[in-house]
């Protein structure tokens, strides 16, 4: 039987292959060359999400009637990535957190206000029936946090989230592209 949307497809978003984030491209707003992107590793096992909030609806009532006499949708969807990293190395605390490392193995924090970071992201899936696809992010401000257990049965681990924001650029760019690979 055929979906409501024609043909079924064997396309399925299962597992997660890499995360790659690099810097936004200043003044065209595409998303950087694969030279640029940086691999991210040791992330939490089942922690990446891509989350898509739908637009909210604002309910218009008249005194006369029990349902609306309209529906006005507010702003557009809200899209947003999120994964944890067990990496406590000085480098990671330093891209997330920011402050300064050292070669010999120390993280400052910072000593300012944490400056607000914009990062373009890609992140692609496991290949399932010999597919896979890639999300393609070129400007998100990137928030780190983090859960520094000091326990015996589970690792401490830094949560990265990144909201999507429209590319800055004189052309109308996708703030996020999928494609099939």
């Amino acid at each position: 039987m055929a979906s409501a949307l024609g043909k079924k497809s064997n396309v399925r978003l299962v597992g997660l292959d890499l995360i790659r984030v690099s810097d936004v491209v200043g003044g065209t707003g595409w998303m950087p060359g694969t030279a640029s992107l940086v691999t991210i590793g040791n992330v939490v096992p089942d922690s990446a999400h891509l989350i898509i909030t739908a637009a909210t609806q604002s309910e218009i009532f008249v005194e006369e009637e029990e349902t609306p006499d309209l529906v006005l949708n507010n702003a557009g969807m809200k899209i947003s990535v999120e994964f944890a990293l067990r990496d406590m190395g000085r480098t990671t605390l330093a891209f997330g957190l920011g402050g300064t490392s050292s070669t010999t193995g120390i993280w400052n924090a910072p000593t300012t206000a944490y400056p607000i970071k914009e990062r373009a992201v890609e992140v692609t899936s496991k290949t399932i029936n010999g597919k896979k696809l890639k999300f393609e992010i070129p400007r998100a401000a990137m928030s780190v946090g983090g859960d520094l257990k000091f326990a015996r049965t589970d690792t401490g681990a830094l949560t990265f989230a990144f909201a999507v924001m429209q590319p800055n650029s004189s052309v109308q760019i996708t703030p996020m592209k999928i494609t099939q690979v």
